[in-house]
């Protein structure tokens, strides 16, 4: 069949597929108007137009590899009828027109496009975050319904009429068959970009999604791969001849001897008496904006002069650009499982600086302005034995505002150490550890003083020495250095108060960021996890700048040998699990850690090694000040790579094989006392038109315990499709004094995160958890019940239960 007869409409419309494709592309290369408004102007990056204009070029390459599927099935509609093969391609085009623009709406937040990442979290936790964005008003859906309109109106308009050209057809066929020919490279490479910002902007982010998915996919099948005992034992002894410890175990790979140096006790004049210890974790907190000679000015400048009298390391890092890792890394130093430590349905058993301090007679308290189970937080708290979780705002306290999104991030950074200080107050324990986690510098922003803090930042922006492509950023990004402006008075009256408490004088604070903020642009990838780290003390007696390249993973074990090696405690580790060691205190710039991270995606592509590194398959060398540049060295990345590949293994066989640390050093406050144990074999539909059910009896908590430790497993079949529609595993804390139902305190787990493997719809799904609940804040009320049920925000609850197991245990304040 020659391209004549081809391109005859009465026999196989290629004109009319291309008139209606043409129109598509037409909409594809529009979308980067939308993206050079929404997100080039606020990146770190000159002559972003012209990484757009360039980025043409990957769109039409996108275009061509659609265009080739598309046809085909075009090709078999419009044998049966013309009018159904045009609209449901135009129904294809739509969709993926969709696709793109939502891609493109996760990049302007993120400023780095979506990976496979909707593959990693729980199906809840992808349509939730797809709900929030569709409910989050009007003008969300104006990209979408422009270039929609866009779209169909080129080809009403203006193609539809036309007659294509020979020549028009040629080359649009020639370049859909190359398109296809040369998918793998439909991406540009990194090694071509001096910054991933310039990257981010010119590839497709569809192809870039693509591409990503299949190579995750990829890459999985691999490490789902079983070892034999054989290649396990040679990945732990290859492991244990990499790292700087002295192990002890092949059974638990991470286990070595606690004998490391104090290298803080020298720098300050220390007490008889241990000092309180004062973790503050500011959320999002980054280096970029915050410190000495930060890269867009400093919006900091209570912490920046807190910090010429304090011990600042200007190279720290996070081990994830998130949130649910830095409580585990900051307190345990754990590995990182297939999703974050705290993400686990159980998570093994493991050691902590909590759980030491605890043990030695630390009162150990968890002060945060939000939902403490955001990404489990709470959870992982709770099982270290913590003393007590603030989560109690008295109606004096305003939460902050409700965004478009249609919620609130909680109480805001005053309110939380105001109300600290009351709770403390009414405790009164010594020695303490605090950790703050502060919620204001996260979306959606809204704090009442807000107004204010807007004119003072206009007022510091007139003042700023930068570049206009500078001053364009911090324009784009108002919303968010406004919050940390915020955060930074609330911290200088957060000092200024505890100056004036009589612990004051014995406290030692730690003050980081969870890590880089998503909402404001990175400068390179390592700067994903760039944030401060100051510590201050009255005791200290200098300050002192550091260059040494150190992280969260170093943070337990520096703090656990200064209390152990400078006070005659009872409980001293003689092995423990940590990650990282201590921290390295050399004052000019190298990096002696050997470290993995965990992107967005729970994937982990990055690594560190002494001066370099490694991100994907590309090598960088490190600058002092933190920033990359081209590392062309075949055998250290190859070094690297091998490193990172061997962690992922260890990773996995740890955590999820509970040999993170031995379960009976486990360190529990106390021995645990079964107090009962439900077990129901039966299997069971539940269907009810409510919000929460109860999947037990209430069972009543008996006088003189202070925590209550639950284990609960079974099997669900959720009949739903539909992701939202799947229930959590709701525990709660239930006051019934007549015959009421009081929740006191409740915790959720989504049932796809408590899965042992991947949550199936519509199949049999083991799950399991454990949580432990502190009963202190609940001694006076005599009808105390804890329940075990589900809870849904879509009516009804459906799904099958079988072999329901729960058992409770009492564990007694010591």
């Amino acid at each position: 069949m020659n391209f004549l007869l081809l391109t005859n409409e009465k026999s196989v419309p290629v004109r009319a597929f291309f008139k209606i494709s043409l129109s598509f592309l037409w909409a594809i290369a529009l979308v980067r108007v939308y993206e050079y408004r929404t997100i080039a102007s606020k990146l770190f990056l000159s002559h972003s137009f012209l990484y757009e204009i360039w980025g043409i070029v990957y769109d039409i390459w996108f275009w061509g590899i659609c265009c080739l599927p598309l046809f085909a099935i075009y090709w078999l509609l419009v044998r049966f009828n013309k009018k159904l093969a045009t609209y449901f391609l135009q129904l294809l085009h739509l969709v993926i027109l969709s696709m793109y623009l939502a891609l493109i709406i996760v990049f302007t937040e993120r400023n780095t496009p979506f990976d496979h990442e909707f593959f990693t979290r729980s199906f809840r936790e992808s349509w939730l975050t797809t709900k929030q964005m569709m409910t989050s008003g009007f003008k969300v859906y104006l990209p979408f319904i422009i270039y929609a309109g866009i779209y169909l109106g080129t080809y009403h308009f203006w193609l539809k009429s036309r007659v294509l050209s020979i020549r028009t057809l040629l080359l649009s066929t020639g370049i859909v068959l190359l398109s296809f020919i040369t998918l793998w490279f439909s991406n540009p490479s990194e090694k071509w970009f001096q910054s991933p910002a310039a990257y981010n902007l010119v590839c497709n982010k569809f192809s870039f999604w693509v591409r990503d998915t299949y190579l995750y996919f990829h890459e999985k099948n691999l490490a789902d791969k079983k070892l034999s005992p054989e290649e396990l034992q040679a990945a732990i002894d290859f492991y244990q001849q990499n790292q700087p410890f002295n192990f002890v175990s092949k059974e638990y790979p991470l286990l070595h001897r606690n004998d490391e140096k104090d290298v803080l006790g020298g720098f300050f004049n220390l007490g008889s008496t241990p000092p309180n210890i004062v973790i503050l974790v500011v959320e999002g907190l980054s280096r970029d904006f915050s410190g000495e000679n930060a890269y867009a000015s400093s919006f900091t400048p209570f912490l920046d002069s807190l910090s010429k009298q304090s011990l600042v390391w200007n190279n720290f890092l996070s081990t994830a650009p998130g949130t649910f890792a830095s409580q585990p890394a900051l307190t345990g130093s754990v590995p990182y499982a297939s999703r974050g430590f705290s993400l686990m349905n159980v998570m093994p058993d493991h050691l902590s600086l909590i759980k030491i301090l605890r043990k030695n007679g630390y009162w150990t308290n968890f002060m945060i302005g939000f939902n403490p189970d955001f990404d489990n937080m709470g959870g992982y708290i709770r099982l270290q034995g913590t003393d007590l979780i603030l989560n109690k705002y008295p109606a004096k306290y305003k939460a902050m505002g409700v965004g478009s999104e249609g919620w609130s991030m909680g109480y805001p950074d005053d309110a939380l150490f105001s109300r600290s200080f009351e709770v403390m107050d009414s405790i009164k324990k010594f020695p303490y550890l605090n950790i703050y986690h502060t919620a204001t510098t996260h979306m959606p922003y809204l704090f009442a003083q807000k107004p204010v803090y807007d004119k003072l930042f206009d007022r510091k922006l007139q003042t700023l020495q930068v570049s206009k492509e500078m001053k364009n950023t911090l324009k784009e990004t108002k919303n968010v250095l406004v919050t940390f402006m915020f955060s930074d008075d609330c911290l200088k009256k957060f000092f200024a108060a505890y100056a004036k408490r009589p612990e004051f004088k014995n406290t030692i604070f730690f003050i980081t960021g969870d890590h880089h903020i998503g909402s404001f642009p990175s400068t390179c990838g390592i700067d994903d996890y760039h944030v401060p780290l100051i510590i201050y003390s009255p005791m200290l007696k200098s300050p002192k700048r550091f260059l040494s390249v150190n992280s969260h993973n170093n943070i337990a074990p520096t703090i656990s040998r200064l209390i152990l090696n400078n006070y005659p405690l009872p409980y001293q580790p003689r092995e423990v699990p940590w990650l990282g060691s201590v921290l390295d205190t050399a004052v000019g710039f190298r990096n002696i850690h050997a470290m993995p991270f965990m992107e967005w995606s729970r994937e982990i592509t990055d690594y560190i090694y002494k001066g370099y590194y490694l991100s994907g398959d590309e090598l960088y060398k490190l600058t002092p000040d933190l920033l990359e540049e081209p590392g062309n060295n075949d055998s250290m990345k190859n070094y690297l790579i091998r490193l990172r590949e061997n962690f992922k293994i260890i990773n996995k066989y740890v955590t999820e094989n509970n040999k993170v640390f031995p379960a009976e050093e486990s360190l529990l406050p106390g021995k645990k006392e079964l107090l009962y144990d439900y077990h129901d074999p039966e299997e069971k539909n539940i269907y009810v038109k409510v919000s929460d059910t109860s999947l037990m009896k209430d069972f009543k908590i008996p006088s003189g315990y202070k925590y209550l430790y639950i284990e609960a497993y079974g099997n669900v079949y959720s009949p739903a499709a539909y992701v939202d529609e799947h229930p959590s595993i709701r525990m709660a804390l239930i006051d019934t004094t007549h015959n009421g139902r009081k929740y006191l305190y409740w915790s959720m787990r989504d049932l796809p995160t408590i899965a042992a493997n991947d949550f199936m719809p519509q199949q049999w799904n083991a799950v399991s958890t454990k949580d432990m609940f502190t009963l202190d804040d609940y001694k006076s009320y005599k009808n105390l019940v804890f329940d075990l049920g589900v809870w849904t925000d879509s009516i009804p609850i459906n799904f099958k239960l079988k072999g329901l197991n729960v058992k409770i245990y009492g564990i007694k304040a010591k």
